[in-house]
């Protein structure tokens, strides 16, 4: 099903009606990136945070490769054929046909600075992964921006944090996750830090919840999970040894 077309000029109203499209047929694809954001937070909609995007992001899984190549062609996106062949099995990328933009799609995890596994989280009703993976793929990037500072605020000063639903952010998964990486930890904690510097500098008006309160929050809830042997031990090691990778590592 090839859903109406008349907005397709909007990247932002293209990239909810592919979203929804993907839920509606039942295709493991759910939007992730600023994109994402947008839809999930009213705040990221207006200053100081509001911004242009260019292109999108989607995660996918390895187990609906085959319907997902299928949807993308009904809906009209041409595949970059060398990328994919080489890189395939760990993302793809695809173009809009006039050439107005590219989505680029992960499968089965987000590998930049750290690495964070998304299977099993792409079959939900949402037309987004998960809240609480949105907010890690932001806050798990070691050199972060005011861009992607910006979209993590917002998303906390938007969303409750609470279970692990399609409603809110579900502050255990977070804990789950970091309590198995001290290095993903780390990098998430110091972010953290910067988000609550952040929100004081420029905090957005007229939100639903205080965004260092909900730092604050989190932090209580990452402390008190249990940790893995292997955190432990990599904790006593600290930042002696680099916890993180670089975008070169990464492409490479």
């Amino acid at each position: 099903m090839v859903l109406d077309v008349s907005n397709r000029r909007d990247i932002r109203a293209e990239a909810e009606r592919l979203a929804r499209a993907a839920v509606a047929e039942g295709v493991p694809f759910r939007l992730m990136g600023g994109l994402a954001v947008w839809l999930r937070s009213e705040s990221v909609r207006r200053a100081p945070y509001a911004r242009e995007y260019a292109d999108m992001d989607f995660a996918a899984s390895s187990r609906g490769r085959a319907a997902i190549k299928a949807f993308l062609e009904r809906q009209g996106y041409v595949p970059e054929k060398l990328f994919n062949a080489i890189h395939g099995a760990q993302r793809l990328n695809y173009a809009e046909k006039a050439g107005l933009w590219t989505m680029d799609i992960l499968i089965d995890e987000l590998a930049m600075s750290h690495r964070l596994d998304l299977r099993g989280r792409l079959d939900g009703s949402q037309f987004t992964i998960p809240l609480a993976d949105l907010l890690l793929t932001k806050l798990q990037i070691w050199e972060i921006n005011r861009k992607d500072l910006g979209d993590a605020l917002c998303l906390l000063a938007d969303n409750p944090l609470g279970e692990d639903s399609d409603d809110s952010i579900g502050v255990q998964r977070i804990a789950h996750v970091l309590g198995s990486d001290w290095g993903f930890c780390h990098t998430v904690e110091r972010n953290l830090d910067k988000l609550c510097e952040q929100w004081a500098a420029e905090p957005v008006p007229e939100v639903k919840y205080d965004v260092a309160r909900q730092v604050k929050a989190i932090r209580a809830t990452i402390e008190a999970a249990p940790k893995s042997l292997g955190w432990k031990a990599r904790a006593r090691i600290g930042e002696r040894v680099r916890w993180y990778q670089t975008p070169e590592e990464v492409r490479h």
